[in-house]
């Protein structure tokens, strides 16, 4: 490690830190199924145990982000992957409904703190920030991609049991190795940020800074409902991955089922890693708000469409829902640097995500109502409308930063 340059150091560290934080985001609903019969509930009311953790997960990041611009993004990134390595190892031994709030809300805790510290030290620490941004998505996006296959197939072949508690150990394993590397956190000049620091223009980085505020809010929200029902989502819908594995003798056959959908999941998470790599170079070049407008319109009729479709044409809809859902964050992200100052850019990131993620985890409740009051399939109207809201919230913002350029390295 101590021939890498410090660029790379910041990578690795932070792109795993994002793989796992998404990780542990999705390991709970891909097990959703397999609890129901473990603890003999609904599907809602298991759904309903991750509340806490949800919450504490965008909750906790704006103190942990004011933590990582104290006392450095390196130490916050360590005490991530012990504290939620040890969060899951604990829910491997749950037995009760109040024992996996309790060890699901310790996930959620230590988890919130890999976005404000991760993102701050990449943004603050790397010449091109959207490329950066792009990579540490990705890795993000694996973390969402891998999380529902190799759930299920550890659930096929261990039990739920023994994958919570493999998971924490390999997180504590990062956390040694993040411990043991050597991070320059001394800020890159960057001369757009410099040049756009007088009180006038602070001003009004304030102003757009809220109205991010705003659409990125009702972004976290849509992406909440689709992470805690998709996977039971496409095991009601999307069952033709089952009907041909079916023929061949498996013996653990709702594991199996489980392992089909969850293969299908992250089939469709597959698609947003590439959303990640296309969206970071892009926020790299040209305007960052139309980016941002430009991807998310372009997901509404996709995400209406789930709610219709079924089988093959809803897994990819779902596909390229992500795509743009998903993949534009390298251009949200460059949009919270660009309109927060440095020395609390950490602490911006805590401000985003206890947004994005804090008020999304009412997001299982309203699934709850939708789904006892309609059906799933009306979750995802929902979600359509919620999308083309945020999409009005980002023409306002470039309305009223008109007469400004918005691009990273600018």
């Amino acid at each position: 490690m101590k021939y890498m340059n410090n660029e790379k150091k910041i990578l690795i560290s932070t792109c795993t830190a994002h793989y796992f934080t998404h990780f542990y985001e999705l390991l709970f609903p891909a097990l959703a199924i397999p609890l129901v019969i473990s603890l003999e509930m609904d599907l809602t009311d298991v759904l309903k145990l991750s509340f806490l953790m949800y919450l504490l997960y965008g909750v906790a990041a704006l103190p942990w982000g004011f933590f990582a611009d104290r006392h450095g993004s390196r130490k916050s990134l360590v005490i991530f992957f012990i504290g939620t390595g040890i969060g899951s190892i604990l829910t491997s031994f749950s037995n009760s409904q109040g024992e996996f709030i309790f060890t699901l809300a310790i996930i959620g805790f230590f988890s919130s703190i890999s976005h404000p510290a991760g993102l701050g030290l990449i943004s603050i620490g790397m010449k091109n920030r959207g490329s950066a941004l792009g990579i540490n998505g990705m890795a993000g996006n694996l973390g969402l991609v891998s999380a529902p296959f190799i759930a299920g197939l550890f659930n096929w072949l261990v039990g739920w049991e023994m994958t919570f508690l493999l998971i924490g150990v390999l997180s504590i394993l990062g956390g040694i190795v993040t411990a043991l590397m050597k991070i320059d956190e001394t800020p890159i000049q960057n001369k757009a940020e410099s040049s756009n620091s007088g009180p006038t223009n602070n001003n009004h980085y304030i102003k757009y800074f809220l109205i991010l505020c705003a659409a990125m809010t009702l972004g976290g929200f849509a992406y909440r409902i689709n992470s805690i029902i998709l996977p039971a989502y496409l095991e009601f819908n999307a069952s033709f991955l089952w009907n041909f594995l079916k023929g061949f003798d498996l013996s653990n056959l709702q594991g199996a089922k489980t392992m089909a959908a969850t293969l299908l999941v992250s089939l469709v998470y597959i698609i947003s890693t590439l959303g990640q790599l296309v969206a970071g170079k892009l926020a790299d070049r040209y305007d960052l708000r139309w980016l941002y407008f430009g991807f998310h319109a372009t997901s509404i009729p996709f995400v209406i469409s789930m709610g219709i479709l079924d089988e093959q044409l809803l897994v990819i809809s779902a596909s390229v829902y992500v795509f743009f859902a998903l993949g534009m964050q390298p251009i949200e992200n460059s949009l919270v640097a660009k309109y927060t100052p440095k020395r609390w850019r950490s602490t911006s990131y805590g401000i985003k995500f206890i947004l994005v993620f804090g008020f999304s985890s009412l997001a299982v409740y309203v699934v709850s109502w939708i789904k006892n009051a309609y059906n799933l399939e009306t979750v995802y109207f929902l979600s359509g409308t919620i999308v083309f809201t945020l999409a009005l919230f980002v023409l306002f913002l470039i309305w009223s930063s008109r007469g400004t350029t918005c691009k990273n390295n600018e």
